[in-house]
């Protein structure tokens, strides 16, 4: 019987050299049953991993966690990497990423209480709110209209936005992202979803300088695309949550003007055309104006269509086209 091994690569920051997280046994094909590495089936660092600096080892973490490694051996760095650290600033940051990770509210709550940064405190609150069931969809119950925990979530929110107030935007897409983590692990209820979407795309706006866009005629700035894609997949969440959530048609409109007027310029992007199709179509369902609504759709068609001409293999657009009767044999 072989027994397979985990592996993880990453380089860590300020090093020119990749660092290599893996178990100490390095034949895949394995049969020997008294190999500690096979036997135990339990995740063994190399021990050069190991004796990295907290940091280094937090960054290496952090790294294999963006790349979708194996989740064993992530949550073990994430693990060995808060045992060694000391300091409030690293420890806070570990636990903060252990607990998103993972999702566990124990250590959120440690963040909490040890970190000095408003942004971490923030996130931590936020995921001690989502991780509580009762903000979850019950696909057997009426959907629920309040969130538990809303001064904690108001709390966290605020404090995420204002620790983000002025930074970089690599930690702004961090936090964006995180939030938007939050939205896809758990099916949560709609007040809870619009408002960390709304937090998204707030922060997303400030750094990118869409904040008082209102032309949709007018366009926005696009050097930053990786924020800018991360805002749009936050918007098309934002719109299905503010449906359910009964917000008007023209406020959801207006919401998502710097949005719209980025995406309608991503005509060769297959995944922006299939987010403006997305958010095209949640406008045709809540504009009251006839025409608008119409054209909302055609623009929605229009953008699906796009996106099958990139990629006419992505069975989603295939299937969304056919739900809407849409011919792509011409």
């Amino acid at each position: 019987m072989s027994h397979s091994k985990r592996t993880a690569s990453g380089a860590t920051k300020g090093s020119s050299t990749s660092k290599r997280a893996r178990t100490t046994c390095t034949d895949p094909d394995c049969t020997d049953g008294s190999c500690p590495d096979c036997a135990d089936g339990a995740i063994h660092l190399d021990p050069t991993v190991l004796s990295l600096p907290a940091s280094e080892l937090l960054d290496l973490a952090e790294h294999e966690d963006r790349t979708h490694s194996d989740r064993s051996i992530v949550t073990s760095l994430y693990e060995h990497a808060l045992s060694k650290c000391t300091t409030p600033e690293l420890r806070s940051r570990a636990l903060l990423r252990l607990a998103e990770y993972v999702g566990y509210a124990d250590y959120a709550s440690q963040a909490i209480t040890e970190a000095n940064s408003d942004v971490i405190k923030g996130r931590a609150r936020v995921l001690r709110v989502c991780l509580d069931p009762n903000n979850w969809v019950d696909p057997d119950a009426e959907s629920s209209e309040k969130v538990e925990g809303l001064d904690e979530l108001d709390k966290g929110l605020k404090e995420i936005e204002s620790g983000l107030s002025g930074t970089e935007k690599d930690v702004v897409l961090d936090s964006v992202v995180a939030l938007m983590g939050r939205v896809e692990a758990h099916e949560l209820c709609a007040p809870l979803c619009n408002r960390l979407t709304d937090t998204a795309l707030t922060v997303s706006y400030a750094v990118l300088g869409w904040t008082d866009h209102t032309d949709p005629a007018d366009p926005v700035d696009e050097k930053d695309t990786e924020l800018a894609q991360a805002a749009s997949a936050a918007a098309v969440r934002w719109s299905q949550s503010a449906t359910e959530c009964s917000v008007p048609g023209t406020q959801i409109e207006s919401r998502l003007l710097p949005v719209l007027a980025y995406l309608a310029n991503q005509t060769t992007n297959f995944e922006a055309c299939k987010l403006r199709a997305q958010i095209m179509l949640v406008l045709s369902g809540v504009l009251d104006d006839d025409d608008a609504a119409l054209r909302a759709f055609d623009s929605a068609v229009e953008s699906l269509l796009l996106a099958h001409k990139i990629t006419p293999e992505d069975m989603d657009v295939v299937r969304q086209l056919a739900d809407l009767d849409i011919d792509t044999s011409v």
